[in-house]
């Protein structure tokens, strides 16, 4: 089963020396786990990761200009006004959360009215040319009032070219929203956009610690792509041990999903030398993931069990992942097979 971050929970009190015994939250025993005393002094991610620069283009850099071969839903844009905020979201034919987001952006067009100009740029299609408009074309006049604003092609490659790639955006979709003022305000997910746009709209935009928020997400993103290669690798546990710290401290504090993802993708390397700090520190997220979620969020609690197994407690183990089994709902058959599987090997542990 897949532990995705959001993008975006606890301070951790990281664990030094040996493994421990996890403790029971409702029932505090002696041979429960006991907090070690927080780490004094840890790397951030921007020491750790210091070809992690700053993109070409970032918050406070001027909007590219637009590059389209034609409009095919909307009225003509032809160039970003001074005075006028945008929102310019690229998305693609084949894209799923693209498509979702559709009707999000078209509830935010009715919403804003004249106050911003909407426009929903097609990118990365294998099609191009005239091929590429005509097949746009009927897949915006079937998707109707779902995508009800500006839709444009780019030139083919063009827009990608100027926007997404010095932007660092290797996904889509990806919304860019251009202050009144035609510098780049925010870039990120559309259906995260509310918050900054009702920002930039009301002149109240902080445009320093949104390019700081900004820059942090970068951090974050090269933090776990760094942390998931060097899992897979296993070539340098200690630096794995040091971006976990460093993300579960720094940035997570508020997120028990990011503890949550955190504590999978270190508990599910398939190198069996994984380190015990390694796991000591899985463990620790995984716990104050659940903390922060009142042991109540059957998902995290899988993921507590995974490291009470893994600090070798399969008896705690087995005891969570009944309640996460307990609590799940009726409709994940397929995740439900997955935890059970995992509960028949903790109990087979206890016996050994």
């Amino acid at each position: 089963m897949k532990r995705m971050f959001t993008t975006s929970t606890l301070v951790l009190a990281l664990l030094a020396g040996t493994a421990a015994i996890a403790g029971n939250p409702d029932d505090q025993k002696k041979d429960a786990m006991e907090p070690t005393k927080a780490v004094a002094h840890h790397k951030s991610l921007k020491e750790l990761l210091p070809e992690v620069k700053t993109p070409k283009l970032w918050v406070g850099s001027n909007a590219p200009e637009l590059q389209i071969a034609k409009f095919v839903k909307g009225e003509s844009v032809d160039h970003l006004a001074e005075g006028q905020v945008y929102v310019v979201e690229f998305w693609a034919t084949w894209c799923g959360p693209c498509i979702a987001a559709f009707p999000h952006l078209s509830e935010m067009q009715a919403d804003y009215g004249d106050k911003v100009r909407f426009i929903g740029v097609n990118v990365w299609e294998q099609k191009t040319g005239a091929d590429r408009i005509e097949m746009v074309e009927d897949f915006v006049a079937d998707q109707g009032e779902r995508m009800d604003y500006t839709v444009a092609v780019e030139v083919d490659g063009k827009m990608s070219d100027t926007w997404l790639r010095p932007a660092n955006q290797n996904g889509i979709p990806a919304a860019f929203i251009v202050g009144a003022d035609g510098k780049i305000a925010w870039i990120g997910h559309p259906m995260s956009m509310e918050e900054p746009l009702k920002e930039v709209v009301s002149g109240k935009f902080d445009a320093a610690k949104a390019a700081e928020q900004a820059m942090e997400g970068e951090l974050i993103q090269a933090g776990f792509m760094k942390l998931q290669g060097l899992m897979k690798s296993g070539s340098d546990f200690k630096l794995a041990n040091d971006i976990s710290v460093a993300l579960i401290n720094d940035h997570f504090s508020d997120e028990p999903r990011g503890l949550n993802a955190v504590a999978w993708m270190l508990l599910t390397s398939e190198h069996e030398d994984t380190t015990n700090r390694l796991k000591m520190t899985a463990h620790k997220a995984a716990m104050l993931a659940c903390e922060a979620t009142d042991w109540k969020d059957w998902s995290i609690l899988d993921t507590y069990a995974l490291a009470c197994n893994a600090v070798g407690n399969p008896r705690e183990a087995a005891k969570w992942q009944q309640k996460a089994i307990d609590l799940m709902p009726d409709d994940e058959p397929d995740a439900r097979a997955e935890l059970e599987d995992r509960l028949d090997e903790y109990k087979a542990a206890i016996e050994d």
